[in-house]
């Protein structure tokens, strides 16, 4: 659909409003973090409308580290620190279950301690994506390998911080491309156990704290001491969690049950307060927004106008992480000629209500509204557990530092920005070849030139490295 510049111009004034009330126009110099910030009543640039400038304006600084209240460690640095050693753990993994060396596979069928965070999340990188991956390395396909080829894409974790709903108290905090977990610490605790990521277990993982972060882990969480028991093997057996070796799990009373759960949480807590750390900002787009006008180029301005406008980017992907952190059905058919793990039977957001909202699965304890939550009274997972969800919902991806961290899509099946916005310039694919619908996007009609300022624009997005040190191997021997 194309809006006449009249209906473009209504549409963007009435963004702007709405966009108004949320957007916090700080009227200092600089942010907690030292970025620069324009204050709301700098002078607007004669390249913009003043209802284009309040939704531009809206896109920068990055603000502030969201308050995560289910987390009371979320800013310790002992708590960082940890989390920083267990991301470069190997022994917190389990055996590994298919792959190849030439595939990018980190060892023989059958082995084990071999498989860390950091080999999917690479700080070679420079974003924590998989170079393993499509045209960067010897996976011949687009999706995870693991301890198991898995059905996604590796995605950055610099600045996933940022992913929330809005800001408060109550902003909701979901994580991954299907909304799989309602915290930061919840989803990265997901990790060792899962049997296509590292297929270790929650009891394997207590004793590799236990046996080699016991110090560690104590100045992070001085709260929770680990029980002396731990070193019994008979009443902790060395594997075991309610999805691998349940017969060992199952074997535990309530209380060791609850201690190794706690170890768990702690871990994802650690987890998260390392990942508040991996922030990247001053990107060329917000020092343009900071007024350095000649930050970004003519195109890449362009490109801005157009994906506020014409393109109907804005859209879902506002907010400074370019994200509104919802959930959305684009019409994207699975090809798995490009990405032959990729599974187009994925359901998205409405898999996951299961292990939020129902007691008896084992997820459930883990929520925002659970036992082993800081705060249960944050009210931020809205009404999820009463809704009924259609197939087909993704989320919003965040778009700071796109241009290095292809390729795209859940799947990976994109390769570069340009196929991206094709993509979206036809409206996505027919109806009948996905799951879900309607498609909330319709074609945009845009040129070959226009295509390129959108390119343009996107570039301007990727800030400032995170420092190597916040990313080096640190774990312990």
């Amino acid at each position: 659909m194309r809006l006449t510049r009249l209906q473009t111009n209504a549409a963007l004034a009435c963004m702007a409003a709405a966009i108004a009330l949320s957007a916090n126009h700080c009227s200092s110099t600089s942010s907690e973090d030292g970025e620069d910030v324009v204050s709301s009543s700098a002078p607007v640039s004669a390249e913009w409308s003043p209802a284009e400038w309040d939704i531009v304006h809206s896109l920068s600084p990055l603000p502030a580290l969201p308050n995560d209240t289910t987390n009371v460690y979320r800013d310790s640095r002992a708590a960082a620190r940890l989390g920083q050693k267990l991301f470069s753990e190997p022994r917190l993994s389990g055996p590994i279950q298919t792959g190849t060396p030439a595939e990018g596979q980190l060892g023989a069928i059958g082995e084990s301690n071999k498989i860390a965070c950091r080999n999917c999340h690479m700080p070679e990188s420079g974003w924590l994506i998989d170079i393993r991956s499509n045209n960067h390395g010897p996976i011949p396909n687009a999706t995870a390998l693991g301890s198991l080829w898995m059905t996604r894409n590796v995605s950055s974790l610099v600045n996933t911080v940022f992913y929330t709903a809005g800001t408060g108290r109550g902003a909701a905090h979901w994580r991954e491309n299907d909304g799989f977990s309602d915290s930061e610490w919840f989803d990265a605790q997901s990790e060792p156990e899962g049997p296509p990521v590292q297929n270790g277990s929650r009891l394997q993982l207590a004793h590799v704290i236990f046996e080699h972060y016991r110090a560690d882990y104590t100045a992070a969480f001085p709260d929770w001491p680990l029980d002396p028991g731990l070193a019994d093997s008979t009443r902790f057996p060395a594997t075991g969690s309610p999805y691998t070796d349940t017969a060992n799990w199952n074997g535990l009373n309530a209380r060791d049950q609850d201690i190794v759960n706690r170890i768990l949480t702690n871990y994802g807590k650690a987890m998260e307060a390392f990942l508040r750390t991996l922030v990247s900002r001053r990107a060329p787009f917000d020092r343009y927004v900071a007024g350095h006008r000649g930050a970004i180029g003519h195109e890449a301005k362009e490109g801005l106008r157009l994906f506020i406008g014409k393109a109907q980017c804005i859209h879902c992907h506002n907010q400074p992480l370019f994200s509104d952190d919802q959930f959305h059905v684009i019409g994207l058919r699975i090809d798995t000629a490009k990405s032959p793990f990729a599974s187009p039977d994925e359901v998205g957001r409405s898999a996951n209500q299961a292990l939020i909202c129902d007691p008896s699965v084992a997820g459930a304890d883990f929520s925002v509204n659970g036992p082993y939550s800081d705060d249960r009274t944050t009210g931020r997972d809205g009404d999820f557990c009463a809704r009924t969800i259609p197939a087909g919902l993704w989320r919003t991806k965040g778009l700071r530092q796109i241009a290095e961290t292809g390729p795209y899509w859940r799947d990976g099946q994109a390769a570069t920005l340009e196929e991206v916005i094709d993509f979206y310039d036809l409206g996505g694919d027919p109806v009948g070849t996905y799951l879900g619908g309607p498609k909330e996007i319709q074609p945009l009609h845009l040129s070959a030139r226009e295509k390129a300022q959108l390119v343009a624009f996107l570039r301007t997005l990727t800030g400032d490295p995170v420092p190597a040190h916040l990313v080096a191997d640190i774990h312990n021997p």
